[in-house]
């Protein structure tokens, strides 16, 4: 996600609950210590949104992923909600009458290992969500329904393990009052029956996703297609009408070009379409997989950039296909996106955006309350305070300083092998790493353990010297950052010496320590010391000269 803002249900009969078996009650049993937790592969999701109200009328089939006969039961997250009824199912057939518990929290549905028969549960379930999908009125007084699921709020309107690292493939099914237009991830499948003044929307995501990005989206809407990619990857806007214009023609007037970059730097898009939704998400922007919504403040404003698109498109390679296996290790999400946004930017509009943009990451992070501490953050258990400038600026620049590191041939090599060997699965930062040393060819241990794990950044205090006998300068490079934040290991820092006749000289210097001193050959004596003058590094430098 790009930022956060600061800012009675009808009981419709649908085609999805037609001919289902009367289901099985649920009834209260102990919870076993110690039991193995089945996988799900995926969740069908059939939901019914009222005319008025916000009560909530679903039913979930979640079916098992792969080999389960060594699993006892499957747990999921349902928060607040009141269950109906559970139904289990084997592969052809319904299976025996089974108990169930379910605390208001956690549901728990044990699995026989005899008959081998469960291998999907039907749950019917309704309530008011607390949380996750939320009804209200847009800004143009019309009524919405949106999820907004991250970090973890899927659990207060779905049935799912609600992990990042527990993805799955998820379908829709959505009853939608008469005149709506209802947006989910992945691709059509159905259409709205006109005829009967109830729409219907099916929509089915294959590939497995995070919980967090499982979405529907629900309103009038007015719906735009732009040009598929040239892979043929459909590109969609979705925007209310009194905002659709505006949207076409300036935050999205490039949506299948900024695709099309990713593509060709990174990998294939990895899902069926790509729709950018106009919606009520707290967020300045949020990932959803297939089917990113963006707040509608800033449309409403007229105010909306290209920005937080190129950010969310990123997203839909890194957190989305490649998804952080913990928490703590948001900034393979958020970091690459911040760093991405900027990749995609200079890719179209010339290297000054990625220049700059570089530049104010670094000083968002100088000015952040977050330098104390690492990227990768254990103590810090509160997720909406890990969406910090240690997860998407510091993020950014440890990318930035790889790239540079490694080499654009390397780094871009790795990207694609990252991408490729964990598209649709999850990662954690020492499996990129991996993949960057064996793209480079190098040990980066010391790089990732001092810009993951380590706080702050270099400070350098640099005095400097000129022995015009000699035709020499002496560097004395001191870091002077708090021994809290450790010391830095810097190869190859650049170091400009402009003469008194507008020359420059350029060398490089290995920052090794806490302090060295160096002497390097001139053909004249300087008139000022630069330390990294392209700003490759995220560092700051404070240089004084010394006489003699």
């Amino acid at each position: 996600m790009a930022c956060m803002r600061r800012t009675g249900g009808k009981g419709r009969p649908r085609a999805a609950t037609a001919g289902m078996v009367a289901a099985l009650v649920a009834l209260p049993v102990p919870v076993a210590a110690q039991q193995r937790e089945a996988r799900a592969g995926s969740y069908g999701v059939s939901i019914i949104l009222p005319d008025t109200g916000n009560v909530l009328t679903a039913t979930v089939d979640v079916r098992l992923a792969g080999d389960q006969e060594e699993a006892d039961v499957l747990r999921l997250d349902l928060v607040g909600l009141t269950v109906d009824s559970i139904y289990a199912q084997g592969i052809d057939s319904r299976g025996p009458r089974i108990p169930v518990d379910y605390d208001g929290r956690i549901l728990r549905v044990p699995l026989d290992h005899d008959t081998h028969l469960f291998r999907r549960v039907r749950i019917h379930y309704h309530g008011v969500p607390r949380d996750g999908l939320v009804w209200r009125n847009n800004a143009h007084g019309h009524r919405t329904v949106f999820a907004d699921n991250w970090p973890e709020r899927a659990r207060y309107w779905l049935p799912t393990v609600d992990e990042p690292g527990k993805k799955a493939a998820v379908g829709f099914i959505v009853d939608a009052p008469t005149g709506w237009k209802v947006v989910a991830n992945g691709a059509p499948l159905d259409h709205p029956d006109a005829g009967r003044g109830i729409g219907f929307w099916q929509w089915s995501e294959d590939h497995p996703i995070p919980t967090y990005t499982m979405v529907l989206g629900a309103a009038d809407f007015s719906v735009s297609r732009h040009r598929p990619t040239r892979s043929g990857i459909p590109i969609e806007v979705w925007a209310y009408p009194e905002d659709s214009a505006y949207a076409d023609s300036v935050p999205f007037r490039r949506a299948t070009e900024i695709v099309e970059v990713m593509e060709r730097l990174v990998g294939p898009f990895p899902y069926e379409k790509l729709a950018h939704v106009e919606s009520s998400t707290r967020f300045g922007g949020m990932e959803n997989a297939s089917a990113i919504f963006y707040a509608e403040k800033p449309y409403v404003e007229r105010r909306m950039g290209e920005g937080v698109v190129r950010h969310e498109t990123a997203h839909q390679w890194f957190g989305d296909a490649v998804t952080e296996r913990d928490w703590h290790h948001l900034w393979l999400s958020e970091g690459f996106a911040s760093y991405f946004d900027l990749v995609i930017g200079a890719t179209l509009d010339g290297d000054s955006v990625l220049r700059t943009g570089m530049g104010a990451n670094a000083e968002s992070y100088f000015r952040s309350n977050v330098v104390d501490r690492a990227i990768i953050d254990t103590a810090e258990h509160d997720l909406m305070k890990l969406l910090n400038a240690n997860n998407y600026q510091k993020g950014s620049w440890v990318l930035h300083m790889l790239r540079g590191l490694v080499g654009d041939s390397a780094f871009f090599r790795g990207i694609r092998d990252y991408y490729g060997g964990r598209r649709d699965s999850t990662a954690l930062s020492a499996d990129f790493e991996r993949v960057m040393e064996k793209a480079s060819k190098q040990d980066l241990d010391w790089f990732f353990r001092q810009w993951l794990y380590q706080p702050g950044y270099p400070q350098l205090e640099c005095s400097w010297s000129y022995d015009s006998g000699a035709k020499r300068v002496t560097l004395k490079l001191t870091q002077a950052q708090p021994a809290s934040w450790g010391v830095f290991r810097l190869p190859r820092v650049a170091v400009d010496f402009p003469g008194f006749d507008g020359s420059v000289t350029r060398r490089r210097v290995s920052v090794v320590g806490r302090e060295m001193i160096t002497t390097l050959d001139l053909p004249g004596a300087p008139a000022d010391v630069r330390i990294d003058p392209d700003g490759a590094l995220l560092l700051r430098a404070n240089v004084r000269h010394r006489s003699g």
